[in-house]
């Protein structure tokens, strides 16, 4: 699998989504900010393309900050979207 990197720059990131991603684990990190990048609601699919990974592991991760309330998940038709929780 090839990583695909791309430029972000932290500095311009809110104070609050940063002090949530650094209490994440490293897996998580990359997952939740490209997430708070994204202007709309994304899908799996649209933010494993751009890091790289594989859309179920993506989906396995976001999964997982749902379950913590980092992000919240919208059900359309067969597709999923995801998008980050007001409160994050």
């Amino acid at each position: 699998m090839t990583q695909v990197s791309y430029d972000l720059e932290v500095e311009n990131l809110p104070r609050k989504v940063l002090e949530t991603a650094v209490k994440l684990k490293d897996p998580l990190k990359k997952i939740y900010i490209t997430l708070y990048c994204n202007d709309e609601p994304t899908t799996p699919k649209e933010i494993a393309k751009k890091l790289g990974y594989a859309r179920a592991y993506v989906h396995m991760r976001l999964c997982q900050l749902e379950s913590m309330n980092l992000v919240k998940r919208m059900d359309q038709k067969r597709k999923v979207k995801f998008f980050i929780a007001n409160g994050s």
